[in-house]
């Protein structure tokens, strides 16, 4: 066992923490939160030891932080010796941002991605649980420390999870499609909904909606850093509404019955249903 510190005391850190400390990965683990209402909660339901002003220089770091914030933390831990990882949702374009930047990171910097997440943020939402039978994907660089993936990968199995690697560009133009879209329309379909409409609503709203109650902060971020894939796909989007509009406009029944079979063929194939 060794010591951890979290750059963030959120959702995602604080599950990591709760989690490992079942797995009894670590001794102790401190916290950079500038947050201090997060901070207590997170010190308070036992998620953290300490909160700090830097990692221990010795310890594995998580930057759990905002995905716009995880460039500056490398360059701060530039010369950090034990492993560093991340769980942005991007990954090609903050590597891109990394190398423009001069690409000061430390040598055991392994970018991650955990596939776990829900609509609730904050210190009193982590959930131990929250990463087992979960996929993780990891895109490290070529001269990522070996020893440090492969320090990385066992922390993320001990938690439950799965982990595979993925080119980093290709893990941007997937997740594009599969949640950074979905939350765009989730928050744009919201901005229509007014609270007289909830008594009307049932369970298509709801699971349509779930995801609309994300972080600002984090969704902010992730879509300035994923604006290329994210912007491809939305224009992807927008033309098959754009064929949904025509169809219901022109009364074509054969056409709109048509658009929706295929989208339920495809729903039907995903898993069988």
């Amino acid at each position: 066992m060794t010591d951890l510190t979290l750059v963030g005391a959120g959702l995602i850190g604080c599950s990591f923490a709760a989690a490992a400390r079942k797995a009894d990965l670590f001794q102790h683990i401190s916290a950079v939160e500038p947050d201090p209402a997060a901070a207590e909660r997170a010190l308070a339901l036992g998620h953290v030891d300490a909160v700090v002003e830097q990692p221990a220089a010795d310890a594995p770091v998580l930057l759990a932080c905002p995905s716009n914030r995880v460039v500056a933390w490398l360059g701060r831990l530039e010369a950090h010796s034990a492993p560093v990882f991340d769980v942005a949702s991007v990954k090609g374009a903050l590597l891109a941002e990394l190398e423009a930047g001069g690409g000061h990171r430390p040598a055991g910097f392994v970018p991650c991605h955990p596939i776990a997440g829900r609509e609730r943020s904050g210190p009193d939402a982590a959930d131990p649980e929250l990463f087992r039978e979960r996929l993780v994907i990891i895109t490290p660089t070529p001269d990522t420390d070996p020893t440090a993936t492969a320090t990385v990968v066992k922390f993320w199995q001990a938690l439950g999870a799965t982990v595979e690697e993925m080119d980093p560009t290709e893990h941007d133009r997937v997740y594009a499609r599969t949640s950074h879209l979905p939350h765009l329309l989730a928050f744009t379909y919201l901005l229509g909904i007014e609270s007289e409409h909830l008594h009307h609503s049932g369970g298509g709203f709801r699971d349509f909606s779930r995801i609309g109650a994300s972080d600002p902060d984090m969704w902010t971020a992730i879509f300035d850093l994923n604006r290329d894939a994210l912007l491809e796909v939305t224009a992807k989007f927008q033309a098959h509404l754009n064929d949904f509009i025509a169809a219901i406009e022109s009364r074509d029944v054969a056409a709109c019955e048509r658009l929706i079979a295929e989208a339920r063929a495809r729903r039907l194939g995903l898993d069988g249903d």
